[in-house]
């Protein structure tokens, strides 16, 4: 039997290892991920991180014809989930999610470059995730700054640091 919790892990340990190939920063497992209270599955620590992503790796991509009916497509509850959560911390939304035995794929809200489906009712442009970041080059984070906990919430530089 699978392990859910485990089968999330290597989820994001895969990700996370794609991220760092192709962009040569390091990628995160958020602390707390999964807790209800940490939004977002992967981050840059010590950086002004510019995207929430998520992972799912289920049986099923939600890729089908299912898509239309949003009460029981996974795609529209792990979109409308990244987007909401994005929204509330200021950062733009990234879904990385593959079936079993398939691809990996990205939805963002960024137009691509990368061969895509745009799915109009959700605003959102799915590419192979590969690809798009071969494609695409993203700069993942809006600075360099090191968050520093000492400083007052009223400095310019520790509002900007939205992780530890």
């Amino acid at each position: 039997m699978v392990n859910s919790r485990q089968k999330g892990i290597r989820a994001e340990r895969a990700v996370a290892d794609m991220l760092n190939r192709h962009s040569g920063l390091t990628f995160e497992q958020t602390p707390g991920s999964g807790n209800g209270k940490i939004k977002g599955d992967l981050y840059l620590r010590h950086h002004v991180n510019r995207f929430l992503i998520e992972v799912k790796f289920y049986k099923d991509d939600a890729l089908n014809s299912k898509i239309f009916t949003a009460k029981t497509n996974a795609l529209v509850q792990w979109w409308t989930k990244a987007e909401k959560q994005a929204s509330e911390v200021g950062l733009e939304p990234l879904l990385f999610f593959r079936a079993n035995h398939g691809k990996w794929f990205v939805g963002t809200q960024l137009v691509p470059s990368a061969p895509y489906m745009y799915i109009s009712f959700l605003d959102v442009y799915i590419c192979q995730a590969e690809q798009w970041l071969e494609t695409e080059k993203m700069e993942f984070s809006n600075g360099d700054r090191i968050y520093e906990p000492w400083k007052t919430a009223g400095d310019e530089e520790s509002t900007d640091c939205r992780w530890p």
